[in-house]
């Protein structure tokens, strides 16, 4: 759900850069994401990326921690599924600009820990682990796979679902 607060601070970064709003890409319960176009320092042309403002300074914090992990490990696809690179981001405005993948990917990492996994009781894993394997069917070895890399990077994601984890 966006907030009007999400939505001002959205308007913010637009009106201090040189780069236009081109749509909405979604609206998530952590934030918002916009496709935006950036001028290319290189050429005419611009550049297009994604912008998630995020709601609240935890999640931004969390998932810049992931985003700045994959940037240090070179880490750019998990078993075929590409992963969005940062392109910049913005303290202030709890603002991540990162680039666009298309499916296969693996994105969202707001609800993701680094180098520890949640502090879930034995039961909620267990009920976790049996509404993801429903959820994904028959991706889910192949799920499983992706987050144990991504595990042994020290990154644990949380929020998995067939809309961040997408195959083709």
């Amino acid at each position: 759900m966006t907030t009007p607060e999400v939505e001002q601070r959205a308007l913010k970064h637009y009106e201090d850069r040189d780069d236009t709003i081109d749509s909405r890409l979604g609206v998530g319960t952590q934030g918002s994401v916009y496709v935006a176009n950036l001028p290319s320092q290189s050429s005419s042309q611009t550049i297009q990326v994604a912008i998630k403002f995020h709601q609240r300074k935890i999640a931004y914090d969390r998932e810049l921690g992931v985003f700045l992990r994959l940037r240090d490990l070179q880490i750019q696809e998990v078993h075929g599924h590409m992963v969005p690179q940062l392109f910049d981001y913005d303290d202030d405005l709890l603002a991540i600009e990162m680039t666009i993948v298309s499916p296969p990917f693996c994105l969202d990492f707001g609800g993701a820990y680094l180098d520890r996994p949640p502090d879930y009781s034995p039961e909620v894993w267990a009920d976790w682990e049996r509404d993801k394997s429903e959820a994904f069917e028959k991706n889910w070895p192949a799920v499983t796979r992706i987050l144990s890399t991504f595990r042994s990077q020290g990154i644990f994601i949380a929020d998995v679902n067939p809309g961040n984890i997408k195959f083709k």
